[in-house]
This record gives C-alpha cells, sequence and structure tokens, in this order.
C-alpha cells in the first residue's frame, strides 16, 4: 500500500508540474487569466457538442447545459481557492523537507526543550514555520551560551540530504530558517557567530566530541 500511494504521490506531482508550467508559461500564471481560460474551454466544448449533434439541441438541452455551465462556475471557484491556498501554505511553510519520524519515540527532554519548544519542534517538522521561536538552552563546553553545533546536527539529522555540503543561497536560507527559528539562551541568534560556528562544525565531524553530539541527538529523534 504505502508503494502504491508513493507511485500514486509522484504520478500527482509530475502532472501538477506539467499543468503549472502550462498556466505559467501559456497562461501567465494570472488567476484572471485561468478563468478566462476555463470559460473560453466551456464554451468551445459547448459549441463543439452542438455542432456534432446539431445547434438546436442547444435550445432543446439547455437545462444540461445550464448544469454543466453551474459546474463550471463551482469548478472555477474550487481552483480559485486551491491557488489560494496554495500561496499561503507556501508563507506558512520554511521550505525544507524534514525526515519522517516516530515522534512518540522522540524524546525531546534530551535537548532540554519545554513544552512550548516541542510544539514549535512539532511544527517544524511538518514543514511549518514556528509561531513562536524556540529558546534552545543546551550550553557549549564553558556553559555560558547555547551550542549552535547541536542545532546543526539536529537539522543535519532532520533535512531530507542533511546540511553538511550546503553551500551558497541554500546555506544562507538554512541560516535564515534557523534564525526565524530559534533563540539561544533568550537572545537572537548571531549571525556572524552562525557563519563561523557552521565552517568549524563542518571540519569537526570526525572529532569525538562531534560524535558523541550526534548520538545524543540520534537518541532524541528516536534514531539510536
Amino acid at each position: 500500500m504505502e508503494k502504491l500511494i508513493q507511485n500514486a504521490g509522484r504520478a500527482l506531482a509530475k502532472v501538477r508540474t506539467a499543468t503549472n508550467d502550462f498556466l505559467n508559461e501559456r497562461i501567465g500564471g494570472n488567476r484572471r487569466n485561468l478563468i478566462f481560460f476555463l470559460v473560453c474551454v466551456y464554451i468551445l466544448f459547448i459549441l463543439f457538442v452542438s455542432a456534432v449533434i446539431n445547434f438546436r439541441s442547444l435550445i432543446d438541452h439547455y437545462p444540461i447545459y445550464l448544469g454543466l455551465l453551474f459546474a463550471l462556475v463551482l469548478a472555477i471557484f474550487w481552483v480559485a481557492v486551491f491557488y489560494e491556498s496554495e500561496s499561503h501554505m507556501a508563507k506558512d511553510g520554511h521550505g525544507f523537507v524534514m525526515e519522517r519520524l516516530k515522534r512518540s519515540r522522540m524524546k525531546y527532554h534530551l535537548l532540554g526543550l519545554d513544552l512550548d519548544g516541542r510544539k514549535e519542534l512539532e511544527r517544524i517538522l511538518l514543514g511549518r514555520n514556528v509561531n513562536n521561536k524556540i529558546n534552545f538552552t543546551m550550553g557549549n563546553k564553558s556553559g555560558e551560551s547555547a551550542n549552535h553545533r547541536i542545532l546543526f546536527v539536529l537539522f543535519d539529522e532532520l533535512i531530507v540530504g542533511g546540511v553538511t555540503e550546503v553551500t551558497g543561497e541554500r546555506k544562507q536560507e538554512f541560516f535564515q530558517f534557523l534564525q526565524n527559528s530559534f533563540l539561544m539562551n533568550g537572545e537572537p541568534i548571531n549571525p556572524n557567530t552562525l557563519k563561523s560556528s557552521f565552517s568549524s562544525w563542518k571540519t569537526d565531524q570526525e572529532k569525538t566530541n562531534s560524535k558523541n553530539q550526534r548520538k545524543l541527538v540520534k537518541q532524541m529523534l528516536g534514531k539510536a
């Protein structure tokens, strides 16, 4: 069943991609143009059917055509609502694909997250932006500040494909995502500290401390 769902999902994604390409390239991606296009298709369909049978059928069977017109209005309304919902979903989404995890196996306490932090992290796992920034308090060795590296490991495990190899614009998007989603000990994330910490974290992957951090994160996510 799962394989069938995956295949059907891929097929639907291809259809939606082709449809979006057609709408954007041929119709301009404009909602008004889309409605105009659907109305023209409907009129051409009615004329074609009437021509095949005879034009008198347009008068004789007008209740059927009125019903089809009503169905078209409903279809246009649904399309408009669907695309409006897509724009709202895009605004609410953070743009990163997350691994599927069993939330019942997750041990939030290992990262020191309170109830509000857990709820916001669950929003992130669902692909949504947080309503309120998560206050991340797990400290570094000195205990003076929250540990950026734990966050890097966390999302290296959560984001499909990881973040170790992200570069350029995608890396900047990841940094912005962290800044929009987290506080470090109640303070906004410092962009400069974030960049330098990320660079040093990438080069320290084989060190014992980095391996221990990854082991902790995997335990928290229920992967270990």
